[in-house]
């Protein structure tokens, strides 16, 4: 009997050495999570610790490595490495992307803004390292047994996605680290750009695939950057008349003067236009808009249509923004969901508008609630919600309504990015 007493004993203390354990464990869970929630908190109280929180996290998780696919095994580059397609880029905001070149673009404008160069020589960092694996991934690239390679966008320069935001953040990472490797590559993309991309008779930007001779409203941003980069580096009219030119037909080809918005694509042979006032699209288009109103001399003889134009977009959207303060999927239709990346857009174009007095100061207010709104969509780890992925056109409404929402796509937190750091500029001024 004593003895099954002692192992009673026993039973019941490592039964409530567990519950300690259990217990314990559950209030370090629960500190940390109240820990993580304060800093998560803290972060949002500003725009800087918004777009730092954002940006730090993207920094932290970028690895300037290769990986195997099919093995799991990591290398720091690829030297002496034996060519296999299973080999690619670790991370995926070191590959060529037009993306990446929205989110390089804003990390540069994030060290300007904040006068920090962390987030600049980041980019310059995933820059380097890119191009110091380009024999490797060029050999994979040109061996017709492999489909898709890292860095493969790179060499194959057949559309405006492929080399328009990153050679834009080139150019501005070459004007501070001289490779002449960024160089080669820059007067590569401006040739194409200028001499081969495929246009229309007046000279607008147009699409051979996957349809072909189609107008797309994301076009504009992806060749406006880098015209509008390359003007101010290189001293050339040449690039922004051209980037003047195709805001101005843009707005021909895809505005609709009734509902003040644009389509998001013009098929050219038969003259049909998107049915969908896709929200991107038109955030996109605002956004070439106040890059190039930004680069754009004061006597040039077509600022002020420009201004015009920019003017009667702004005046458009905000009469579709939700009581959030973000706008949806489909700018018109309250019925879809509300979606982050145009939000982010929006918010960024309105703000640099507003700070530039190209607009009435009245439109503060909606940059301001555009901000708060996508503010509610960043997450506890740092990531952006809510954000439509990828999208190609398509003649049906239903399409872009059912479109996925994803997590931290990068159009969306590029975008957030560099809406935070505008706000930022704008809520300082104030000061």
């Amino acid at each position: 009997m004593k003895v099954r007493c002692v192992n009673s004993s026993i039973g019941r203390s490592s039964k409530n050495m567990q519950l300690l354990s259990k217990g314990i464990f559950t209030l370090v869970l629960v500190a940390f999570a109240a820990h993580v929630n304060a800093q998560y908190r803290k972060a949002l109280r500003t725009e800087e610790g918004t777009v730092r929180f954002l940006a730090d996290k993207v920094l932290e998780t970028t690895s300037l490595q290769l990986i195997n696919h099919k093995t799991g095994e990591n290398y720091p580059d690829s030297k002496g490495l034996a060519t296999s397609a299973d080999i690619k880029l670790k991370s995926k905001y070191v590959d060529w992307h037009y993306e990446n070149g929205v989110l390089k673009m804003a990390l540069i404008r994030m060290s300007e803004a904040l006068n920090d160069p962390k987030y600049a020589d980041h980019v310059a960092e995933t820059y380097t390292y890119a191009f110091d694996q380009l024999d490797y991934f060029q050999k994979l690239y040109k061996d017709p047994e492999v489909k898709k390679t890292s860095l493969f966008r790179f060499f194959k320069m057949d559309m405006l996605d492929n080399c328009g935001t990153m050679g834009a953040a080139l150019i501005e990472t070459y004007q501070v680290h001289q490779d002449k490797r960024f160089k080669e590559y820059i007067d590569k993309a401006a040739d194409y750009i200028s001499h081969r991309e495929h246009r229309l008779e007046d000279g607008t930007f147009v699409r051979d695939h996957p349809v072909e001779m189609t107008l797309w409203g994301d076009d504009l941003y992806m060749g406006c950057i880098f015209l509008v980069k390359m003007g101010e580096m290189t001293g050339e009219v040449k690039y922004l008349e051209d980037a003047a030119n195709q805001v101005i037909n843009f707005t021909q080809y895809l505005y609709n003067d009734t509902d003040r918005l644009y389509n998001h694509a013009f098929i050219i042979p038969t003259k049909d236009l998107t049915p969908a006032y896709w929200g991107r699209a038109n955030g996109w288009i605002m956004m070439a808009q106040v890059e190039l109103l930004s680069a754009l001399p004061r006597d040039h003889p077509k600022r002020a249509q420009l201004l015009t134009i920019l003017r009667r977009h702004i005046r458009g959207i905000v009469r579709y923004q939700s009581g959030s303060g973000r706008w949806h999927q489909v700018l018109d239709r309250t019925d879809s969901y509300e979606e982050s990346s145009c939000t982010a857009m929006f918010t960024y174009a309105i703000a640099r508008a507003v700070n530039e007095g190209w607009v009435p100061d009245l439109y503060r207010t909606a940059a301001q609630r555009g901000w708060q709104g996508l503010k509610e969509k960043v997450t506890e780890d740092a990531q952006v919600s809510d954000i439509c992925v990828g999208t190609h056109v398509e003649l049906n409404a239903p399409f872009y309504y059912n479109r996925p929402r994803s997590v931290n796509d990068t159009h969306g937190l590029a975008s957030t990015l560099l809406a935070g750091v505008e706000m930022h500029r704008m809520n300082n001024s104030q000061k």
